[in-house]
Formats: structure tokens, sequence, C-alpha cells
């Protein structure tokens, strides 16, 4: 019991290191803020807080916030006005150097977002800020969104065929998604799109072959997200998971093996900080939730690219690394993440 009590505990602070690290990236692009904040602040609402008839609803976000760190808490809100405020002592899963950071704000944000939904019936704004007590203490208020509601025309029924629909499986691709959990920004991104793109149009074409009209020829012709999406979608489309986890892993040492020619610095000093220790016993790496996978709609996606990500930093590191636990939003579970390895100690 006492070893599953530290195993939750360790998660959970490595999640807190990974959402704050995250959000830290991204703190001076507004779009992408709402985004994040949208996106946890949805995870905390839906997943994690449930009304129960024996217990009241400060009940349930203390009894939530304590598991997630804090045992000074107080809650103070008025559904009917439509607002409310928190005030958080210490957190004991945040080490000094997030503690005050702005992207630790923003997870507080995002995470107040989904209480505050909680606690009003209705989506809230929230916001975070230092409290004047200690910078390890935080003040959070939350106040109902107001809602504009808009006049639709009725819907008529769609023409577009099927296959036209599910380009938005590859259109929501993008370069800082696939390489952002284990790159910082030192990499452009150009770079290591025109890098992804070679290695992989270079092992369809040489692992298979498409007729005049297939219209992945057209695709290869034309370096664009979207056609590379489309590119993966036709290298694992018919292919069983063992053999998709080979080919991305080859993929990632080779993208290793070409970005190495173009960049004078050792590749390790541009891993994320969380995977720069060759030496580590373990690494985790979290990754937006059901994004690749859109939904169960492109499973082989996910799993091509996180198995990238092993070829990678088997590259990089010049040992192997294996996939110890896979956690699945997809499949019910809290989040989407892994724990690599080194296979000496798997």
């Amino acid at each position: 019991m006492a070893l599953d009590i530290i195993k939750e505990q360790r998660m959970i602070r490595s999640l807190f290191y990974s959402l704050v690290q995250s959000a830290d990236l991204i703190v001076d692009d507004n779009s992408k803020c709402e985004k994040f904040v949208s996106i946890v602040g949805k995870f905390i609402k839906e997943r994690t807080l449930r009304d129960d008839d024996t217990r009241d609803e400060k009940e349930i976000v203390s009894d939530l916030l304590e598991t997630l760190g804090w045992k000074s808490t107080v809650i103070n809100f008025n559904e009917d006005e439509g607002h409310g405020k928190t005030t958080l002592g210490q957190n004991r899963f945040f080490v000094k150097e997030i503690a005050d950071s702005k992207g630790t704000l923003l997870v507080l944000q995002a995470l107040f977002e989904g209480i505050g939904h909680f606690l009003l019936k209705s989506p809230v704004k929230a916001k975070a800020k230092l409290s004047l007590k200690s910078s390890s203490h935080y003040e959070v208020e939350f106040s109902r969104r107001m809602i504009m509601v808009e006049q639709k025309e009725e819907e008529k029924p769609s023409l577009v065929p099927v296959e036209v629909a599910d380009k938005s499986i590859h259109v929501s691709l993008t370069i800082d998604k696939i390489f952002n959990p284990i790159f910082t920004k030192d990499i452009p991104d150009f770079m290591l799109f025109e890098t992804f793109w070679k290695v992989v149009t270079e092992s369809f074409v040489a692992n298979f072959s498409a007729d005049a009209n297939d219209p992945v020829n057209k695709a290869l012709k034309n370096p664009t997200m979207t056609n590379l999406s489309f590119i993966i979608m036709k290298l694992t489309e018919n292919e069983k998971e063992e053999e998709i986890v080979n080919m991305s892993e080859i993929i990632g040492e080779f993208l290793v093996k070409i970005l190495s020619t173009k960049i004078t610095d050792p590749l390790i000093s541009k891993l994320q900080s969380t995977l720069r220790d060759k030496h580590a016993s373990s690494y985790l790496i979290y990754y937006d939730c059901r994004f690749f996978c859109a939904e169960k709609k492109f499973v082989n996606r996910c799993t091509f690219i996180r198995n990238m990500w092993v070829g990678i930093l088997n590259e990089i590191f010049g040992r192997q690394v294996m996939i110890k636990e896979l956690y699945h939003a997809g499949k019910r579970d809290k989040y989407c993440m892994m724990e690599l390895v080194p296979e000496e100690n798997s």
C-alpha cells in the first residue's frame, strides 16, 4: 500500500513538472495558452470531479486539491453571483525552480477553470497570481463567463464525400506538436520539418509503390504538414503494430543522423531538460491528450510518433530505451504519457 502511494505521488510530481514545463514554453502565445487552458480545464471538469450526494462541492474540490499536493486551502464561492476565490498554500509537489514560474500560474488557471466550472455549474474564467504572503502561495479568482448565443442557420445535409470529411485528421498535425515533447525550441521548425519530410517520404518510396492515380503520388511532390500526415497514414494503414514500431524507431534514428549534420551542438543538449541525462534510470514524456490518435480515428499515427521518439532517444543516447508504461487518454487513462527505461533497467 505504501509503495502504491509513493508511485502515485511520483506520478503526480512528474505530471505537474511536465505540465508546467509545457506551459512555460507557450506563455507568450495567447492562442496556445487559451488552447492549453481549455484542454486541461475540460479534463479536470470531466475526468476528476464527480457530484456526490454524501459530500458538498467544496469538500470534493478540497479532496482533489489535497491529492494534487495542497494541504492548506481556502475555498469561497457564490453560485448565485457567479464568482469565487481560492487561496492555496505551498504545494509539496512543486520544486523550487517552478513554484513561482509563469507556467505554474498558467497551469493553476487551467486547473481552476475546470474546478470553477464544477462549482458554479457553468464555464468560468480564472486568474491565478502569487500571494503577497509568500512566493509559493497562490490566490486564484474565477467568475462565470458571459456566453453569447448565436442564431445559427439550419444545417443542410452535407454532400461532401466521406474521404474529404476525414481531412481534418491530417490538417491538425503540426511540427510543434510532434517534436515539442522531446526537443526544445532551439531547433528551428523548418529544419525539423525538412528532415522529417525527407526521412518519411524516402521510407515510403523505399517500401511501397503506388499506381499513377494514387493520391499519395501527388502528396509526395508537395511538402506540407497535411501531406506528411497523409503519407504517415499510407505507411501505417495496413501494418501490424509491431511493424509500425520497428519502422518508426528506424525513422527516428535516421532523423537524428541527418539533424546531426545540420547542427553543430550535440543533439542531447537540444532535448527537453527531463531527457538530457542519458544515464537516468527512467524518462517521462507527456503529450497532448488524444491529439495524435485524433480521437481514435488515427491510432496508428500515435503509435508511429511515440515510437519515433524512442528511435530518436536510442540514437542520441547510444543505447536502447524501452516503453515501460503507456497511458492513453483515449483508453480512459487520465492523460497521455509514456515512461521509458534503458533496456538494462527494464
